[in-house]
């Protein structure tokens, strides 16, 4: 099946001018914007990509740094020529035969790790030649907004495969950081794969000042948007500059199978010359 990126194309703006007065959009305006990607891909869960994409997150590893957080997941690098609208794939680092890697480092922007390059583990060939996967990656980047000087740069590009999974009644699966929090990418978005028997993961948009908080410690009138991921490809965006923002952990429901929640995350970050 051919994509509904395909009929975007000549359509959609891709990574537009900030300096343009004709793209606005509540990404740019606000800092986050919610999306329904499986009516603007014409996607069903049906589709033998979306059935494919679904399956990379059944055998996902362990966070490394995070065993016990009933946190799972797989990392990916890319890079966007914005002039072009072309993307493809870093390759990992070979560690063996049977192991790859690849690094991912936030700066100090994620104070569960400040100044640490995780070492995670690669997305699998499979999941790296998904049409459905690279066709948010590059929904993801029609949406963001660059300057002239920006966009004279290769943009860096995240992608990451999560899910937390839960099966104890009396422990919860949590994400990093567990507060409200900017990433440090200039854009993120994330894309609900699916839930299941899982009760929490609403997400929280506050402003910036209220980083390093959880959304009980503020007050109301700070909260932006508080919503849930229900729905296949109910996603969101954030611009990272201008909210905070926060998924609460999530506990495993009535039912016998384990409590789920599994996104696909996308960040773009400026490839500058650093001398």
């Amino acid at each position: 099946m051919i994509h509904g990126i395909a009929a975007l194309m000549n359509t959609t703006p891709w990574g537009a001018l900030v300096e343009s007065t004709t793209v606005r959009s509540r990404l740019f305006d606000v800092g986050y914007e919610r999306y329904d990607l499986a009516e603007r891909l014409n996607v069903s869960e049906s589709d033998p990509e979306f059935q494919a994409l679904l399956a990379e997150f059944e055998d996902l590893p362990a966070d490394p740094y995070a065993t016990d957080a009933g946190r799972y997941r797989r990392y990916a690098r890319g890079v966007m020529l914005p002039w072009s609208r072309t993307f493809t794939w870093i390759p990992e680092v070979r560690q063996s035969e049977s192991d790859s890697v690849n690094g991912y480092f936030q700066g100090d922007f994620n104070p569960d790790f400040a100044g640490v390059v995780r070492t995670l583990p690669a997305m699998t060939e499979s999941s790296l030649n998904n049409q459905l996967l690279k066709d948010i990656v590059l929904f993801d980047f029609d949406q963001t907004t660059w300057s002239a000087a920006d966009r004279a740069w290769p943009l860096h590009v995240g992608v990451h495969l999560i899910k937390l999974s839960i099966d104890d009644e009396e422990r919860e699966a949590i994400s990093s950081p567990n507060e409200l929090h900017q990433d440090g990418e200039p854009f993120v978005f994330a894309h609900l794969m699916y839930r299941r028997n899982a009760i929490g993961g609403h997400n929280v948009i506050a402003p910036p000042r209220c980083r390093h908080m959880i959304p009980s410690e503020i007050s109301p009138d700070l909260i932006m948007a508080e919503f849930e991921l229900t729905r296949p490809l109910e996603s969101y965006g954030i611009t990272d500059e201008k909210v905070s923002h926060y998924v609460a952990p999530i506990r495993k429901g009535s039912s016998e199978e384990a409590g789920q929640r599994a996104v696909v995350l996308v960040d773009f970050t400026v490839m500058r010359q650093h001398i």
